[in-house]
C-alpha cells in the first residue's frame, strides 16, 4: 500500500508540469498555423497569466549636449488588459543643467507620472494604431547656483490625447511612436513646461 501511495506521488508531480505547461502554452505557437498570437489567451484559448500580460519598457527624451546639457527617462510598465486594450503607468524624469556665459548658471529637475489607456480601434483595417490617453503630472525644480532666493518649482497635471502607432517587435514589446495633443496647451505653466506647441511627438519601446 504504502508503494502504491509513492507511486501515485510521482505520477502527480510528473504530470503538474505538464499541466501547467498547457495552460500557459506560448501564444506565438499559433504562428505555426498561420495566425498571429493573441495577446490575452493560449493556444487553447486559455487566459494568460498577470505575468505574461505584462509589458515593461520606456524610452529616452530631452536628449541635449552642449549649453544647455539635458537627459531625460521615461520608464513604463503597462498591462494587456483585454486583447485591443493596454492600460499603464510610467514615470519620467529630465535634467537640464545651464552654464554660463550666455545662461544663469542653474539646474532644472524636472519629474512626474502618468497614467495611460491604448486602445487598437480598428484592428481589421489599420493594425496596430491606437487611441491613446492619458493624463500626466508634472513637478519642474530649478535651482539657480548661488542665489537660493531665486530657486522656484512649479507642477501642472495634464490630460493629453492623440495616437500611438506600435511596430510590434515581439507579443510583448514594440516600437511605439505618439503623437499627443496638450489640452492645457494655453497654460502658461505648461508653455514652461512642454513648449509653446499643443502636440507632443514620443518614441518608446515597450
Amino acid at each position: 500500500m504504502h508503494h502504491i501511495q509513492k507511486l501515485f506521488l510521482v505520477v502527480a508531480l510528473l504530470s503538474s508540469p505538464l499541466a501547467f505547461g498547457q495552460i500557459t502554452a506560448d501564444p506565438e505557437d499559433r504562428r505555426d498555423q498561420g495566425r498571429e498570437p493573441l495577446r490575452t489567451q493560449t493556444i487553447d484559448g486559455q487566459p494568460l497569466p498577470f505575468a505574461q500580460r505584462l509589458r515593461f519598457g520606456g524610452g529616452i527624451n530631452g536628449f541635449r549636449f552642449g549649453n544647455p546639457f539635458s537627459l531625460g527617462v521615461s520608464p513604463v510598465v503597462a498591462y494587456q488588459a483585454a486583447e485591443h486594450l493596454i492600460l499603464g503607468i510610467g514615470g519620467t524624469y529630465n535634467y537640464t543643467r545651464y552654464k554660463g556665459p550666455f545662461f544663469q548658471p542653474s539646474t532644472l529637475n524636472q519629474y512626474g507620472g502618468r497614467g495611460f489607456a491604448m486602445y487598437e480601434a480598428i484592428p481589421s483595417i489599420v493594425p496596430n494604431l491606437y487611441l491613446h490617453g492619458e493624463v500626466e503630472t508634472t513637478t519642474i525644480q530649478q535651482k539657480v547656483d548661488n542665489l537660493p532666493t531665486r530657486n522656484a518649482s512649479l507642477s501642472l497635471t495634464t490630460p493629453l490625447l492623440g495616437l500611438t502607432y506600435m511596430q510590434p517587435i515581439s507579443r510583448r514589446f514594440g516600437v511605439n511612436l505618439t503623437a499627443l495633443y496638450n489640452l492645457n496647451a494655453n497654460s502658461n505653466n505648461s508653455r514652461i513646461i512642454y513648449g509653446s506647441s499643443p502636440f507632443i511627438l514620443r518614441l518608446s519601446f515597450f
